[in-house]
């Protein structure tokens, strides 16, 4: 569950440099100047959801967003994200087939009880997705009734203010991540989602307050310290991403103002995006929401 959960800090879906001891990381929100850039730009890490009472969006932060050039998000935009649909169905088999006979009783009992679901809805509504997605439905009420999400609403303020919006990446390299983990670990997953007390809450608890205090290295901690983390999660999904990140934001913010939101746990660790952008020589200093 908290795999799941910290995937929420990290991928829009649904981080080894030292780092010095007196460096701050106590922001959510980190101003970039230096190195020739145009005018200062920002960088903002985000929960892709968070309940609705713990939504930090204060009237500064949608400012910095009105008044840049460019949003840069780890994907560009509701058009792109609805593609991931399409990404999500299976290319022969059915999602059932994954698990045991066991495994598959538990399934349907907890859908069932919980959810109001027969087995013959889940296998008519379900079957043709991959297994990923029952994460998301077995954790769909740790958000509370209402979650909000930040990418959803910096692309509003965007659009309604003619700010152009540009993606690190498509959602096709996002969904190779989950692709990319075996039947085993996906299945792990989902079986530790099914079992999970209160549908994740207790979890999502600790890493909102985690977020909410706006220190991005305890976020990252949160992310790789999962019960499925591994140093091939870290490698692939953190920092490999980061650094493939840095060469599009440099080209970016030498010539436009730009905001740029990523997922939070991307920020802080020792090859985290902040520390990677200093050692380009760029001055990262943070801002108080």
């Amino acid at each position: 569950m908290k795999f799941f959960l910290a995937l929420f800090t990290s991928l829009f879906l649904i981080t080894q440099f030292g780092i010095a001891q007196e460096t701050p990381s106590n922001s959510l929100l980190w101003e970039i100047t230096g190195k020739k850039v145009k005018s200062p730009s920002y960088i903002f890490g985000t929960m892709h959801l968070i309940p609705n009472d713990d939504f930090l969006f204060p009237e500064t932060l949608q400012e910095k967003v009105k008044t840049s050039d460019i949003l840069v998000m780890e994907i560009g935009g509701l058009s792109e994200q609805l593609q991931a649909m399409q990404l999500m169905m299976l290319d022969s088999g059915t999602m059932f087939d994954y698990f045991s006979e066991e495994q598959l009783d538990s399934i349907f009992t907890y859908t069932k009880e919980n959810l109001g679901f027969e087995e013959e809805q889940m296998r008519m509504a379900f079957g043709k997705m991959k297994p990923f997605v029952l994460v998301q439905l077995f954790t769909k009420d740790a958000f509370g009734a209402n979650p909000q999400s930040y990418e959803m609403s910096l692309e509003k303020i965007a659009k309604t203010n003619d700010v152009e919006i540009l993606g690190l990446e498509t959602v096709e390299e996002q969904m190779s991540f989950i692709d990319n983990l075996s039947d085993k670990d996906q299945v792990n997953m989902i079986m530790e989602a099914l079992r999970a007390e209160d549908n994740g809450a207790e979890e999502m608890t600790k890493l909102v307050d985690i977020y909410l205090s706006q220190d991005i290295n305890k976020i990252y901690e949160f992310a790789v310290t999962s019960d499925m983390s591994s140093p091939e999660f870290e490698e692939d999904f953190l920092n490999k991403r980061n650094q493939n990140w840095i060469a599009p934001i440099q080209k970016i913010i030498k010539k436009k103002t730009a905001f740029i939101a990523v997922g939070a746990a991307h920020l802080g660790g020792p090859q985290g995006v902040i520390e990677l952008l200093k050692a380009e020589g760029y001055i990262l200093t943070p801002v108080k929401l």
